[in-house]
């Protein structure tokens, strides 16, 4: 496992206990920025290492907890994108991940 698989998966964890002890609302915000950040780092990381991943995450995040379709629509791009390289992520999940990077 990758130290950013584990510390995603800590944080998830912490989402997970935040179920139990918080309204869903703020669990559901956790976790969508946690595939927030997924999604805004891997942006930049293949595309453009000057891109503002903070304001990314926050504006995705903030999309995401508002609409329950683009909630939908993030889960299915972070997927998307999860184990695949740099291009076959820009070939194959493009349409997916749109509404959230450039």
């Amino acid at each position: 496992m990758s130290m950013s698989h584990f510390a995603i998966g800590l944080v998830l964890s912490g989402g997970a206990l935040l179920l139990t002890t918080a309204c869903s609302d703020d669990a559901e915000e956790v976790v969508n920025r946690v595939t927030c950040s997924d999604v805004c780092e891997r942006y930049a990381d293949c595309f453009d290492t000057s891109y503002d991943v903070e304001s990314c995450v926050d504006r995705c995040t903030n999309d995401a907890t508002a609409d329950e379709e683009k909630e939908e629509r993030l889960e299915v791009c972070q997927a998307c994108i999860d184990e695949r390289s740099c291009s076959s992520a820009v070939f194959n999940c493009t349409t997916e991940c749109a509404p959230f990077v450039p």
